[in-house]
């Protein structure tokens, strides 16, 4: 008996589920129901190895690169050519006097200990690496008092954490070829990898107290025991303006140039043949002919014409007695309106606090300030005291070396009665009262010529004194009269 039909035997539940762009596969309850591509591109990777690889590529382009040196100088402190980076910061109370030698053989051990690790030269890659990548993770070496020993956080592999408190930290788990460079396939340079396998090299365990770890690190961010990196409120603002950049190539190269059109009369060729002749003109019109390199007579060689443009139109034109035609279309418009790259730019720094006068020196509200005297304003002070924020992060694990190193060296001193800490950053505020003084001495000289003005109403109007500031002043004013009297 012939086989007439054939079925097939199927599961009729597959065990494997296929998941789109339009399922929420998060668990949020749909929160994320139409998270596509483009979220993902631009919202970045979970995976915190990835990170770091997009902070890189970020740290590549010019913009995040200059705005990081700017956080990362105002962090390190303004005086480069100061012998001792760090300042020992005495904190008295109750009256307190400490004596002079006490103080001396601080700024000497602080000297000495800035002298062994290097942090001249190393407290502003400290600081920007911080920043970066949220953490900055050195090893302590075996010889007490010698120089700590730097690890890429990417070589951190996790680290161990009670299951009720994610901040007590017990170890860090460390490739062991840390400071060993490798060749990344197809990268053609030196550079560590960056997956998230280990391949073939070991994870050592490291005790807490023997990592000396700068972070940004809260206890309170989702990234928690790691540092969060400033770059990650920017990430997705850096991805648009990456796209922007490359759409704007794109069309300028690809779209932007002119194009030429040409109507070819067909109204004496065959149909059959019309596509072929206009393919021939085609050729024709890409090729230009030349001599042949042997000289032989009446022969020529077509080579390909670079003047030719691979995106003209060929239309076949089959009205009788118009004759073939050529016509230009025009070129890419607005060529040179950047305002949505320039909305994108101006975001990322507001992102990273940069106040706009260092982005634009010549614009409003843009007047160089040398962080001694000039004209201060008010986004010049939030970026001020939000390096200091910054500033906290380093000098909490600076403070707490120091005073190891203290006890290493056997050099026995009260440990509350000081702290290191980093030179302030651009003292904007300082300078923004001194202008105002100067404005409110300039309108108080004014009104002092005016007679029917009593003295005590220009103080508190025009100085904008208070009732126990102007007490305070009569009462030094007299004790200068007293004074000069016993002279």
């Amino acid at each position: 008996m012939a086989i007439t039909k054939i079925f097939k035997i199927i599961d009729p539940r597959s065990s494997e589920v296929d998941f789109s762009d339009n399922i929420d596969y998060s668990g949020q309850g749909n929160l994320y129901g139409n998270y596509t591509w483009y979220h993902r591109l631009v919202n970045g990777s979970a995976q915190r190895s990835l990170r770091y690889k997009e902070y890189d590529i970020m740290d590549a382009d010019i913009d995040i690169a200059r705005a990081m040196d700017i956080i990362a100088e105002e962090m390190a402190g303004n005086d480069a050519k100061s012998e001792v980076p760090l300042k020992i910061k005495l904190q008295l109370d109750g009256g307190v006097k400490i004596q002079s030698k006490v103080v001396a053989t601080l700024d000497a051990a602080l000297k000495t200990w800035c002298n062994i690790h290097d942090w001249k030269n190393r407290i502003f890659p400290v600081a920007r690496r911080m920043i970066k990548y949220g953490d900055c993770f050195f090893l302590r070496p075996e010889k007490k008092n010698s120089k700590f020993i730097y690890v890429h956080p990417k070589n951190v592999i996790s680290v161990a954490v009670p299951k009720n408190d994610i901040s007590d930290i017990s170890a860090w788990f460390i490739r062991d070829d840390f400071d060993a460079a490798q060749i990344t396939p197809n990268m053609g340079q030196l550079y560590f990898n960056v997956g998230g396998q280990i391949g073939d090299s070991n994870v050592e365990r490291y005790k807490a107290e023997d990592v000396i770890r700068f972070t940004l690190n809260d206890d309170m961010s989702d990234e928690a025991p790691f540092g969060r990196s400033i770059l990650a409120d920017v990430f997705r603002t850096f991805k648009q303006k990456q796209l922007l950049e490359d759409a704007i190539i794109i069309y300028r190269v690809q779209r932007s140039p002119e194009r030429r059109v040409f109507y070819i009369d067909v109204a004496h060729v065959h149909p059959a043949k019309v596509a072929h002749h206009l393919e021939h003109v085609r050729n024709e019109m890409k090729q230009k002919r030349i001599p042949t390199s042997g000289g032989g007579k009446g022969q020529v060689e077509t080579i390909y014409d670079p003047q030719s443009m691979n995106e003209d139109f060929y239309f076949a034109q089959y009205k009788d007695g118009q004759g073939s035609r050529v016509e230009t279309l025009p070129a890419g418009m607005n060529l040179g309106e950047l305002q949505d790259l320039d909305y994108f730019f101006k975001k990322i720094w507001r992102g990273l606090r940069i106040p706009q006068s260092y982005v634009d020196p010549n614009s409003e509200g843009g007047a160089f300030n040398d962080g001694k005297v000039g004209i201060a304003y008010l986004q010049e002070i939030k970026f001020s005291l939000y390096v200091e924020r910054l500033q906290s992060h380093l000098e909490r694990t600076f403070d707490a070396e120091f005073k190891r190193f203290l006890k290493d060296s056997n050099i026995l001193v009260d440990e509350s009665i000081f702290k290191v800490v980093l030179p302030s950053p651009s003292n904007y505020a300082a300078s923004r009262k001194q202008q105002m003084d100067a404005e409110l001495l300039n309108t108080y000289s004014t009104a002092d010529g005016i007679k029917s003005l009593s003295k005590r109403f220009a103080f508190k109007h025009f100085l904008q004194l208070t009732d126990e500031e102007m007490i305070m002043n009569e009462r030094m004013l007299r004790e200068g009269i007293r004074s000069r009297r016993r002279l």
